[in-house]
This record gives C-alpha cells, sequence and structure tokens, in this order.
C-alpha cells in the first residue's frame, strides 16, 4: 500500500508541475479578439508566445475541439476570478514600492506589510493551483505523460542555458 501512496504522491507533484506550466498558456485557439486571452498586460509577460504555446501543445497532444474547449472555459473563469484578487494585488505593489524606495529600508514595515497580504496570497496561489488542476484534468492519461514528458524536457534545457 505504502508504495501505491509513494508513486500516486510522485505522479501528483509531477502532474501538478506539469500543470504550472500550462497555467502560462495563454490561449486555446481563441480568436484575435477574445479579451480574455489577448490583453496586452499578458503580452508583455510572455512575449506574445502564449499562443505558439498552446498551438505546440494542441499539436503535441493531439487535443480534441472538446479539450481546447474545455481548457478555454477553465482560462477564462480563472480570469474572472484572477481580476477579482487584482485590486488587492495591486495595492499590496504599490506600498510595497513605497517600502522599497524609501531613504531606509524598514524590515519589520515589509514583514507587516507581507503578513496583512498573506490571506490575498494564499487565495492567489490556490485559484492558481486549481486551475492548473482543471486543465491538466482535462488531458487523457497518454496525454499528461506526454506533457509531462515535454515540460521534463523543456526543463532540462532552461537548466542547460543557465550553465
Amino acid at each position: 500500500m505504502s508504495i501505491i501512496k509513494s508513486v500516486k504522491s510522485i505522479f501528483s507533484i509531477s502532474a501538478l508541475c506539469a500543470v504550472m506550466v500550462l497555467s502560462g498558456i495563454s490561449s486555446v485557439n481563441a480568436s484575435n479578439h477574445d479579451i480574455a486571452f489577448d490583453s496586452p498586460k499578458h503580452h508583455q509577460k510572455s512575449g506574445g508566445h502564449g499562443k505558439n504555446i498552446m498551438k505546440g501543445m494542441i499539436k503535441a497532444l493531439s487535443l480534441s475541439e472538446q479539450q481546447q474547449v474545455q481548457i478555454k472555459t477553465i482560462k477564462i473563469q480563472a480570469k474572472a476570478q484572477h481580476i477579482a484578487l487584482r485590486d488587492g494585488m495591486k495595492k499590496f505593489k504599490e506600498e510595497e514600492r513605497s517600502l522599497v524606495q524609501a531613504q531606509t529600508f524598514d524590515e519589520q514595515a515589509y514583514s507587516i506589510l507581507h503578513v496583512a497580504y498573506q490571506p490575498i496570497f494564499a487565495q492567489k496561489a490556490l485559484m492558481q493551483a486549481k486551475t492548473k488542476h482543471a486543465v491538466f484534468n482535462v488531458l487523457t492519461i497518454p496525454q499528461q505523460e506526454k506533457w509531462l514528458k515535454i515540460m521534463d524536457e523543456r526543463k532540462e534545457k532552461r537548466q542547460q542555458k543557465r550553465g
């Protein structure tokens, strides 16, 4: 029994890591006018490569139309939840910026600020994990295994680039 639990734990952790990568995917065959996936802010972060990643995922995993629609729906729901947390995150960033740009750094004030916003950070992390989990579970077992393999290969390439 403990071997099965260990294997399940390893698979769950691996799956979560892969799903985290999936959360960065900006579009699931979305139109050019779909604001949920085409916001300028997103393109600043991803360099506009989100659609290319999704196209590669569709091709590499042979995602069905139904899977593409399911993933798009998940991403739209996640975007709505993200918008609800955005104001709190903006306020944190403003307060953080004022502490960082002060003449002297107040470590205690930063710690207090960070603790005050901990519930928002936790909500955001939970939302992201749920989204990654939902997207990953749209995939079939063979697709999940193939995606995990692709993510491992990408991770190795990134590590090689870093030295």
